[in-house]
């Protein structure tokens, strides 16, 4: 979401209307927007099972928050500013990881030693599923919907060529092969990166066995404005309308 309450309530609305059975998060909670604090409250009203992402993690821990750069650090520090003992003890309970049934979600690779921690090319991928055994790996932190998939080869090291990637458009289904191993990306609800300023979530059927990317189209220039009159980087608002 990255305290961006427009974007989250118009997903909630369209999660509603479809009638999901639950609604799990993949972190970032907060960090660029202007709204971290009404954020973390809806989570908590809705009882959304949530990992900790890396700038929910910036609020409670300095040594993360060094690693961003002047405007994500800016950013931050206007979020902590916003919220409450509360609010910080909610963050401080969300886990990094998380296994659901079959399912593993993280917000970033799973691994420490894979290069980097955005899962954003076949090899950083290979080096990820190291890190889980389950039937899917859910993360986000690149805020661009992708699927890598790659046949059940028990423990073996994965080799990147063994890795295929897809890029997922929105309201096609990307069908789950039982004999596959997956990492799935459902993007960004608050600031996608794909070129496309509309919110990003999927949908999991676990009985068709599919996942399927949705868009959803917000009033981003409310969010634009907010993050104008808190005084946030420009920079933050100009790239909610180009979704990069």
């Amino acid at each position: 979401m990255h305290g961006n309450l427009q974007a989250f309530e118009a997903v909630l609305a369209c999660i509603d209307h479809k009638g999901v059975d639950g609604i799990l998060c993949l972190g970032d909670v907060v960090g660029y927007g202007p709204n971290p604090a009404e954020c973390l409250d809806l989570i908590a009203e809705r009882d959304i099972f949530t990992v900790q992402g890396n700038h929910d993690l910036s609020v409670i821990d300095d040594i993360e928050a060094h690693r961003f750069n002047p405007t994500a650090r800016m950013s931050m520090e206007f979020t902590r500013d916003q919220l409450t003992d509360l609010h910080r003890a909610q963050i401080a309970a969300m886990p990094k990881i998380a296994d659901l049934d079959d399912a593993t979600m993280c917000h970033a690779s799973p691994v420490d030693d894979a290069g980097s921690d955005y899962i954003h090319d076949q090899r950083i991928a290979a080096l990820a599923y190291g890190g889980f055994t389950n039937h899917c790996l859910f993360v986000g932190h690149t805020h661009i919907p992708i699927a890598f998939g790659t046949p059940e080869v028990g423990y073996a090291p994965i080799e990147p060529r063994q890795v295929r990637v897809a890029f997922l458009p929105h309201n096609l289904p990307l069908r789950l092969d039982p004999h596959y191993r997956y990492i799935i990306n459902p993007g960004s609800v608050g600031q996608p990166r794909d070129g496309n300023p509309d919110a990003s979530f999927g949908i999991l059927d676990v009985d068709q066995r599919t996942f399927t990317v949705h868009r959803i189209p917000y009033a981003v220039e409310q969010t634009q404005e907010a993050i104008l009159r808190a005084g946030l980087p420009n920079f933050l608002a100009h790239r909610l309308r180009l979704g990069a």
